[in-house]
């Protein structure tokens, strides 16, 4: 057969024919497959020449590797399911099938390969059975080998350097939720007015005075404010008159989980009053386009904090020095007073709470490094990647609001850094000392119902700061703990 001939027939068996019928039924037409090929290579008139005769193998195998170096290096050694270059290996499904089962997608390239080697070793043991196995130019096989080597090892060490730059699950270092994650275990541990579910809302050592037994205000907020409104309407509702939290306008208490999400229940109607931090910019401008505008009530304060492990020697930074950790500027702890060791900065995820108090409070235009990575096995073991959560390593710092990271969701072993030398203490984040300390409100965006009025001015009295203090928040004044 002619030269173009061969190499078509080959390159088309090896990249479409082969892999398809070995998928169709990988342990029955595999053995025939096998002999195929062994067949050719025995049978079929062949180019004389080395790089002639097995120019296809060569190139199906060059071809793998050059796929994966590209596809991961465009991705940032990201090599899983969501990358495009990975579909010239679609005809290799039941491949497919294997990497996504075990989320190992660095195996697809590799089997590939392997595939193709294997098939080319069947087709060389036919032209040995029929003493053409020697060819015009065979040293030319060193300098290809060592060409297939060399990509192999690029391949290789790019796949341990993304190993170790990316976090994989590790039970010693499990990852802090952020907020907006596990609402149905909020759900369980904050919903009033069910015996079965609530276990951590406080009760005041007094009763309120206020009591509510009808035109029940609707309470939405901040997940990180949850314990508060969730924990009053528990304690002021009259509960033997709500039938499982609800209202006849809907839930009492909603659990939108986030202060945008919150903010569009108060301009929706669907809540009276929502518990938050201060309205953006562009939340004020929604509420001015429905000729709309917000009352805050201050009720309280939250410190936006750093968290490290308890056993780092750094018990302080300034706020330069974290607006240089997170911009990349300060990369080691030595610089900043601590043991020579990388400092591994955690982020959030773009959009959630923390993020936007970091960009905001901290940050201010300084742009961030790029964050941590993680990846994940989803469903059916696909691998996923996303920002990774907080974990206390020895080497590591993150952040989070205070009553979040303290309370909400503690985790042993960490430690909240002071920031210039100022701790995130009750009376320093109610003096405001602590730089990063911010009030939170009852926010309302149409006159209240005369109940919303009333439990909005008691939150506000004496009785109602205490209550803040007793569920671990800081109140503006008074209160003891």
């Amino acid at each position: 057969m002619n030269l173009k001939k061969y190499w078509t027939i080959v390159l088309l068996a090896l990249f479409i024919v082969l892999p398809v019928l070995m998928n169709i039924s990988v342990f029955i037409l595999t053995p025939l497959l096998i002999y195929l090929v062994y067949l050719f290579g025995k049978k079929a008139t062949l180019p004389d020449t080395f790089l002639l005769r097995y120019g296809p193998f060569i190139t199906s195998v060059i071809f793998t590797l050059v796929v994966w170096l590209i596809t991961a290096s465009v991705n940032g050694g990201d090599f899983s399911g969501d990358n495009y270059g990975l579909i010239v290996f679609l005809p290799f499904f039941y491949f497919f099938f294997v990497a996504e089962f075990t989320g190992s997608f660095w195996l697809l390239p590799v089997l590939v390969i392997i595939c193709h080697l294997f098939f080319t070793a069947c087709f060389a043991f036919g032209t040995w059975r029929s003493q053409r196995f020697k060819t015009a130019g065979n040293k030319k096989a060193f300098p290809v080998l060592a060409l297939i080597l060399a990509l192999a090892a690029v391949a290789t060490v790019q796949g341990c350097v993304q190993r170790r730059n990316v976090l994989h699950d590790d039970p010693s270092h499990p990852e802090v939720e952020e907020l907006g994650q596990g609402q149905w275990r909020l759900e369980l541990d904050y919903r009033p007015f069910q015996a079965q579910s609530g276990a951590r809302l406080i009760s005041p050592k007094t009763p309120p005075s206020l009591q509510i037994d009808h035109d029940y205000p609707v309470l939405d907020g901040a997940e990180a404010l949850i314990p508060i409104y969730a924990a009053a309407a528990n304690a002021i509702y009259k509960a033997d008159v709500i039938r499982d939290g609800e209202n006849t306008r809907g839930k009492t208490v909603r659990f939108s989980q986030s202060s945008p999400a919150a903010y569009k229940a108060l301009l929706d109607g669907e809540a009276d009053m929502i518990f938050a931090a201060a309205p953006s910019d562009e939340q004020k401008q929604e509420a001015a386009a429905k000729g709309l505008s917000y009352t805050l009530t201050p009720i309280g304060r939250e410190a936006f904090v750093f968290l490290v492990n308890e056993q780092n020697p750094v018990k302080s930074l300034s706020v330069e020095q974290l607006r240089d950790i997170y911009s990349g500027k300060i990369n080691d702890w030595k610089d900043v007073g601590g043991a020579p060791e990388k400092i591994m900065a955690f982020q959030r995820n773009e959009g959630s709470g923390s993020q936007t108090a970091m960009l905001r409070g901290v940050m201010r235009g300084t742009p961030m490094r790029k964050p941590l990575e993680a990846e994940y096995v989803g469903g059916m073991g696909g691998l996923l990647r996303g920002v990774a959560g907080y974990r206390n390593f020895g080497n590591a710092i993150g952040y989070s609001f205070r009553y979040y990271a303290t309370a909400m969701n503690s985790v042993p072993g960490i430690r909240l850094l002071a920031v210039n030398g100022i701790e995130p203490t009750v009376e320093n984040i109610r003096n405001g000392s602590y730089p990063f300390t911010n009030d939170f409100y009852i926010v309302t965006v149409r006159p209240p119902s005369e109940n919303a009025a009333r439990l909005r001015d008691w939150f506000v009295s004496d009785e109602g700061q205490q209550f803040i203090a007793e569920a671990g928040y800081v109140p503006l004044r008074g209160g003891s703990r």
